[in-house]
């Protein structure tokens, strides 16, 4: 039976290097390359069991999202796979579709399993994620300074979908939006949009509703009817979602109103549902490899002490053009 004295003779190191590997420990990438590459031609599958051992932990992360079914989600869980596949760690992906009892179902799943730790998407009350001893990182949300926090600067993003409209020859500007409990993320974009068009006088309207996901969806039908079915109210619209946007365009086509040529729309998020697809919706696009990097990092630093305050990452976002706005002069 091949054993890690093996891959070492074949890689040309020594054992400590392909044990460090194998647990997780950073080794030069010269050794990375050579120690895979031994792994790969002996078909090596490394003792987990030895490792748990040693460690007390397992190699797994627990990645905990409201949904799979939303692209920047979905994209999100790849770069985090995939980023984890480069510290040797394996994910877990849990979809609690909001529900707080359903997380906390996963929470102790992560106890008992002894996980290396939880990374989250969570607009549920945190304070059984303080109180486990498995490192915790929020992606999205603050909670406080003992939880490192990777989010999308929302307030830049909603100026940035204000200012690119205003730019393209939008004169009223329409921001649409869901508010959920204890995601900010929406209110900061309504924020950022706001404050561009009061900077520059510019005349704009909000719709911006605390409902769930169908009834928001049949109501801004509604209101869309209600304010495009007489005359073009508003010539931009900003949608806090990509999701949003399209029923926006859903519902403007079906009174026969063109995009872009009477009105431009941007979305937020910018992931795409296929890897190498067109992009259909102007966005202002989340740095989502970027979220899932810093988050993993994150999370392998820690635990840290009490007295260590936890980091706060608030990364810029870009403009995407899509087919939904017209092109700049």
């Amino acid at each position: 039976m091949t054993d890690m004295n093996d891959v070492a003779r074949l890689a040309g190191v020594s054992r400590g290097s392909v044990s460090n590997y194998i647990n997780g420990v950073k080794v030069k990438e010269s050794t990375r390359i050579k120690v895979e590459a031994a792994i790969k031609e002996l078909n090596y599958v490394p003792n987990m069991a030895g490792r748990f051992l040693k460690t007390q932990k397992s190699d797994i992360v627990v990645f905990i999202l409201p949904t799979i079914w939303n692209p920047f989600f979905s994209e999100l869980a790849f770069y985090l796979e995939k980023e984890l596949r480069n510290h040797q760690l394996k994910m877990i992906l849990c979809n609690s579709e909001d529900d707080y009892r359903q997380e906390m179902e996963y929470i102790n799943m992560a106890k008992e399993q002894k996980v290396q730790g939880i990374i989250t998407i969570s607009y549920s009350d945190i304070s059984p994620y303080i109180t486990s001893d498995i490192p915790i990182v929020s992606i999205e949300r603050y909670f406080n300074n003992k939880i490192p926090y990777v989010t999308s600067n929302n307030f830049q993003g909603g100026e940035l979908a204000a200012d690119v409209l205003h730019r393209l020859g939008a004169k009223r500007l329409l921001m649409v939006g869901r508010d959920i409990e204890n995601n900010l993320g929406v209110i900061e974009r309504l924020n950022g949009f706001k404050s561009f068009c009061l900077k520059y006088n510019l005349s704009f309207g909000t719709f911006v509703e605390r409902s769930d996901s169908e009834d928001f969806k049949k109501n801004l039908k509604k209101e869309i009817q209600k304010i495009y079915s007489q005359s073009v109210k508003y010539d931009g619209i900003f949608a806090a979602t990509d999701r949003y946007a399209q029923y926006c365009i859903n519902s403007l086509s079906e009174l026969g109103i063109q995009i872009p040529k009477d009105v431009q729309i941007i979305g937020f998020d910018g992931a795409k549902n296929f890897k190498n697809e067109e992009q259909l919706v102007s966005s202002i696009r989340q740095p989502v490899k970027q979220i899932a990097e810093i988050s993993v990092k994150e999370l392998l630093q820690l635990p840290r002490t009490k007295e260590q305050i936890q980091k706060k990452h608030i990364l810029p976002v870009t403009f995407t053009e899509g087919i939904t706005t017209k092109r700049e002069s």
